[in-house]
This record gives structure tokens, sequence and C-alpha cells, in this order.
């Protein structure tokens, strides 16, 4: 087996892409899944904790604005808040342990209601279509977890085009 690389998992999953719809979460799930079951392929720089919030490292945005790839590092007890996404989301767990909790919003209400809670561990990945569902990702472990996350949008909507935060 070649080994891993940025590149690679870009290459990938622009491939997982061309594919289309239905098919396309299943190939970004597979090679998501090949990216977190290797070892060294992730740069050290993309590892780095911030202690006073979970750190966003951009690993990669396609030129087309297909997609953007980021590595997410949980320092111990941070979390995200409560949000949904606008556009398709993929993650997986590249070390450590995570919890994510989904919500549900019933109709006519604003604040989302806690339906279920899933621990994921290293090799874990999920896939979430656009609008799909209401989660909360949180490191409650003594140690650091990264997570790779793929999203449906190009850098230039990283910060404003993912998601939508409930309070």
């Amino acid at each position: 087996m070649q080994p891993f690389t940025v590149n690679s998992l870009m290459d990938q999953m622009a491939l997982a892409l061309d594919a289309g719809e239905p098919a396309r979460a299943n190939h970004v799930k597979q090679v998501l899944l090949a990216a977190v079951s290797q070892r060294d392929w992730l740069p050290p720089d993309r590892r780095t904790a911030n202690h006073q919030n979970y750190a966003r490292h951009l690993l990669h945005a396609d030129p087309a604005g297909r997609f953007s790839v980021l590595s997410i590092v949980w320092s111990p007890g941070q979390m995200s808040p409560v949000h949904g996404h606008h556009t398709w989301c993929a993650v997986g767990v590249f070390k450590g342990e995570i919890e994510e909790t989904f919500f549900d919003l019933p109709g006519g209400q604003d604040a989302p209601m806690q339906r279920h809670c899933a621990t994921r561990g290293v090799h874990s990945v999920s896939y979430a279509a656009a609008g799909a569902g209401i989660h909360r990702i949180a490191n409650r472990g003594n140690e650091v977890a990264i997570t790779i996350h793929v999203y449906g949008v190009g850098a230039d909507r990283v910060t404003n085009g993912i998601n939508r935060v409930y309070a």
C-alpha cells in the first residue's frame, strides 16, 4: 500500500465527489475511513491544540470550490456549540475519542432538544447530508482528540457557509 498523504486524500476526495449523488456519501466515507485509519500523513502543525477553544486547521480547499478538509483538534473538555450544517459534512476520528450528541428541533420550537449521544473512537466515520441534523461534538476524555472534517463548500465559505448555530 502506498503511504497516505494530504495530497492523496485530496485526490481521492475529488474522485469521490465526481461519483455524484447518491453515491457521494458512501465514497466520501470510504475515503475518509482510509485517511483516519493511517497514522503518519497528518502534518504535526495540523495536530496542534488551542487550549482556549478547539483548533481548526485547513488542510485543503478544492480549487473548484466543491469541498474543504479541516483537521479539528479538541483539548479535553472542549466542545462545539449545538449546530446544524448548511452543507453536507463527513467526520472521521483520527485520534482519541469524541462524543457526538444529536438534537431534534420540534416543530414550532427554537431550542433544539437532545435526542441521543454516540461515542466515536479512532477509525469512526459519519456523514450527514445538508440540513440533515443538529449535533454537538465534544471531547469528554482526558487526552487530545483529532477529527478530520470534509465540508461541501470552498475555502471562502468555511467560516460562514457551514454551520447554523443554536443558542
